[in-house]
């Protein structure tokens, strides 16, 4: 693989099924995947999300798109170690994409690259939209926003003016903009005094990897864009916005806080509703869905469809959050129904048409489902799921050793095994992916290794030769891995065996 500097994030809401889930909340229909169909990534860095959502859809053809040689480079390598026959990775910036032979796509993703282009590139990114993206297809775009961004912008260009005149590399001068900063900060300068938020930012970003801070920073410059501007600009291309993959934002009870909810139910646009929002949250940052040709759903079919979508968890019962903070705005999950969904959708991914037969629902009708549902999958620990899935049974719990049955997986864990704080796994049989702990992603892996007597020792041995240890406050590091173990066989190995990140070894 090349030594480019590359994010190495799996990025949960491109996935096909959590698009489709945003314009049917927006009441359109979106494209079906239960078969072949196209999807394109603009600004795929080194092509981890789009490889596995290329495991997930087998049937379907992805095509990735990148400026750094460095990252398609990278992106084809993990491809190969993948056995993935069905992307493909192309070098193009911005302003040749038009000039490529490509097909036309079902969906396009055009990640923060959007808020770095120049007016012209943005034109002939436009240009591909109108002409690439066929009719009632998805696109996703991630931007900086305004007003959110406008206090983060001077401390972005106090950082690139205060290291200019440095010759040393960009990680070195990085973390020395970060401590000039934060001396700013700590001695109490008017720019940090009279913009409290910014001191958060500041913490958020020195906890983050030097290389990755460094990248953004001297990367091209960021320009920020209103709502209004971008849906324009997308409008021209045949786009009509659906809704947001920063699912709060698009619940009136969960966008804001109380006080603010008669101003956006009284909204006379959707592009007041999303100017108000911005300006109460502050916001920074938008992942906006769009949908092209606007194939406006009667609410009759889109709720039958929303009926139709499963749904389940990416942690056990125990472990969900019932309580969840989106900005000012703080959501209890205390209500009976929330109990009774995450207790069976923990156990196994179901639709709203399933839960209604089962006798725990009997007193409730499937709106009010279909509303606990919307509700929790805001947390994003609820998440859209193409297929059903099933409870390990107990003799797969009690395995003794287990396997890793999916490619991707097993290539992610060796291209990054403890290099970094998570890795994205994904479930060809729920045809869905997120990122899961470091720790979680070596003990999967491990368990792969080793048999159960021996486990410890062999997550102990991986430690060491990564030049890393648990963290432990009494006893020894063994004890302490051995804990962790246990919680991991009790609380998420029955998670990964239901979504076939494991499965038990045969004999």
């Amino acid at each position: 693989m090349s030594d480019a500097y590359q994010s190495w994030e799996f990025f949960k809401e491109l996935n096909p099924q959590f698009l489709n889930y945003i314009c049917l909340l927006g009441g359109h229909r979106p494209p079906s995947i239960a078969g072949k169909f196209s999807y394109c990534e603009i600004g795929c860095r080194g092509g981890v999300t789009l490889n596995g959502l290329a495991q997930i859809y087998p049937d379907a053809d992805f095509t990735g798109i990148d400026a750094e040689a460095g990252l398609i480079e990278n992106a084809g390598a993990l491809a190969s170690a993948a056995g993935l026959e069905n992307t493909r990775f192309l070098e193009l910036n911005v302003a040749e994409i038009g000039n490529a032979k490509l097909p036309e796509f079902d969906y396009i993703v055009i990640g923060d690259i959007y808020s770095s282009l120049d007016p012209e590139a943005r034109n002939r990114l436009r240009e591909f939209i109108g002409a690439k993206l066929k009719s009632g297809g998805v696109l996703f775009v991630g931007y900086h926003t305004l007003p959110g961004w406008s206090a983060i912008q001077p401390l972005r260009d106090l950082m690139l003016q205060h290291t200019a005149p440095m010759t040393s590399d960009a990680a070195a001068k990085a973390k020395s903009g970060l401590d000039y900063l934060a001396h700013l900060r700590d001695k109490k300068a008017g720019f940090f005094a009279d913009n409290p938020p910014l001191s958060t930012f500041l913490d958020g970003l020195m906890e983050r990897d030097i290389k990755e801070v460094a990248h953004e920073l001297f990367s091209a410059p960021v320009k920020p864009y209103y709502f209004h501007q971008v849906t324009a600009e997308m409008r021209s291309a045949g786009m009509t916005y659906s809704g947001s993959a920063l699912l709060n934002l698009n619940f009136v009870d969960i966008a804001v806080p109380a006080e603010f909810h008669d101003l956006l139910r009284n909204s006379a646009t959707r592009i007041e509703f999303e100017t108000h929002g911005d300006y109460i949250r502050n916001q920074r940052f938008r992942k906006d869905v769009f949908i092209k040709d606007d194939p406006t759903l009667e609410e009759q079919e889109r709720d039958a469809m929303l009926a139709e979508m499963p749904f389940g968890t990416n942690c056990d019962a125990d472990s969900f959050n019932r309580e969840v903070r989106f900005g000012e705005v703080h959501l209890k999950y205390i209500a009976d129904i929330f109990e009774l969904l995450i207790e069976h959708l923990s156990a196994g991914a179901r639709t709203v048409g399933q839960l209604k037969e089962l006798d725990a629902f009997a007193g409730y009708g499937p709106e009010l489902i279909t509303d606990g549902i919307r509700f929790l999958s805001a947390s994003e620990q609820l998440l859209p799921f193409r297929g059903g899935t099933e409870a390990p049974d107990a003799a797969a719990l009690a395995a003794d050793r287990f396997t890793l049955p999916v490619p991707f997986n097993l290539a992610i864990l060796k291209a990054r095994l403890l290099q970094q704080s998570a890795l994205g796994f994904v479930s060809t049989g729920a045809g869905v992916g997120f990122e899961i702990s470091m720790s979680d992603a070596l003990f999967a892996l491990c368990s792969a290794e080793a048999p159960r007597d021996q486990l410890a020792d062999w997550v102990s041995q991986r430690l060491v030769e990564a030049k890393k240890q648990m963290n432990f406050e009494e006893g020894s590091e063994i004890e302490a891995i051995e804990i962790a173990l246990k919680n991991f066989h009790a609380q998420r190995l029955p998670k990964f065996l239901e979504l076939g990140f494991l499965a038990p070894a045969a004999g």
